[in-house]
């Protein structure tokens, strides 16, 4: 599975993330504009314009998800925001 950086990106703003540009692209979890303690980023770099396997792993254990297919819907865009934070509080991390 590949995901194109920009999508990952865009779709973290929506879903509650407030963005941080330093020399990555750090990204922080917000609820009623606080943070909850959960991050991700992304590298600048012209070999990250896609995420494979590897970095999907990284942020699904960033992200405090069960599987890489919560990851796709979360970046692909079936998963809701609201739906994130549900799987965070049934995990008691909200």
């Amino acid at each position: 599975m590949q995901i194109d950086r920009n999508e990952i990106e865009s779709s973290l703003v929506t879903k509650g993330f407030a963005r941080d540009d330093t020399h990555h692209r750090y990204f922080y979890h917000e609820v009623k504009g606080k943070r909850t303690g959960i991050s991700t980023h992304t590298s600048h770099g012209s070999r990250y314009k896609t995420y494979g396997g590897n970095l999907l792993k990284q942020m699904k254990r960033q992200l405090r998800l069960d599987t890489l297919s919560q990851v796709a819907d979360l970046f692909r865009c079936p998963m809701t925001g609201e739906d994130y934070n549900n799987i965070l509080k049934e995990k008691r991390l909200l």
